[in-house]
């Protein structure tokens, strides 16, 4: 869609400068932290992980530095490149990887370091980005270059959250940036629209200065709903929480979804 080329990559330096922020760099390292623990409950330490819309590294790189071989894919070159230098800064070059590549052909992309034991989805990445069968594809192609054991993790936000908070605006902060999304949803196509304006704190600490308006159209899905794509497409849906192996998963917010092979 227009709206992934608009945001990923003719803007892929402002967001890239965002997700390099400290804030997020450091909600990054907590996330790997709790994965690695989670992953390592279930008998999965020092394996190889797929990281699907990687980004700049903030949860790959992680991983790497707790043992893990991470091979993350992304669509924006800004992204693999902010990556791999922070994956050469952090000494983790030996456990990574950065594709640059569209999820959408994800099989022939990174088909030569299958196959995978856990395949991350991670803060609302790709799924839902195109439309219900591209959603399909994608975890199709996951399945095709995982194996018996491999786990299946996507962390998203549920369809319920969105109608809660439709025609409101979330304002986040983070560093000298200030974002504000405005949803608006259309039950009736499963999607919302989001609009999302960028501003810039000046010098003074007060001023904001307008830098970019957005907007994304994403698919969205229950935890049922999700359930079935899934299921579809090769995997079972094994547990749900509102955070990683920690919170019993409850509508309304995050839902980090676990599947396994089948």
């Amino acid at each position: 869609m227009e709206w992934v080329n608009d945001f990923f990559i003719r803007n892929a330096e402002l967001y890239a400068k965002v997700l390099s922020n400290e804030t997020m760099l450091r909600e990054g390292k907590e996330t790997a932290i709790r994965l690695a623990d989670y992953l390592g409950k279930r008998g999965l330490r020092n394996c190889s992980i797929l990281d699907v819309g990687s980004g700049v590294g903030r949860v790959a790189v992680p991983l790497a530095k707790l043992g893990f071989r991470v091979i993350g894919i992304d669509i924006s070159r800004d992204f693999i490149n902010e990556a791999v230098r922070r994956a050469l800064e952090e000494g983790v070059t030996d456990h990574t990887v950065f594709l640059l590549g569209d999820a959408r052909e994800l099989s022939k992309v990174v088909r030569q370091y299958a196959p995978f034991n856990v395949i991350l989805f991670m803060f609302t990445t790709v799924i839902g980005y195109y439309d219900y069968e591209t959603d399909l594809s994608i975890l199709k192609q996951a399945h095709d270059v995982s194996g018996p054991g491999s786990l299946l993790i996507i962390d998203t936000v549920d369809k319920e959250y969105y109608i809660n908070n439709a025609g409101k605006s979330i304002i986040n902060e983070i560093g000298n940036h200030l974002i504000i999304q405005r949803f608006k949803l259309d039950q009736a196509l499963s999607s919302v629209k989001v609009d999302w304006s960028y501003y810039i704190r000046d010098k003074d600490g007060y001023t904001l200065r307008l830098i970019a308006n957005t907007q994304l159209l994403l698919r969205i899905y229950s935890l049922g709903e999700l359930r079935e794509l899934a299921l579809r497409a090769g995997w079972s849906l094994i547990e749900a929480y509102s955070d990683i192996g920690e919170k019993p998963y409850k509508p309304g917010g995050r839902l980090f979804a676990v599947f396994t092979y089948i």
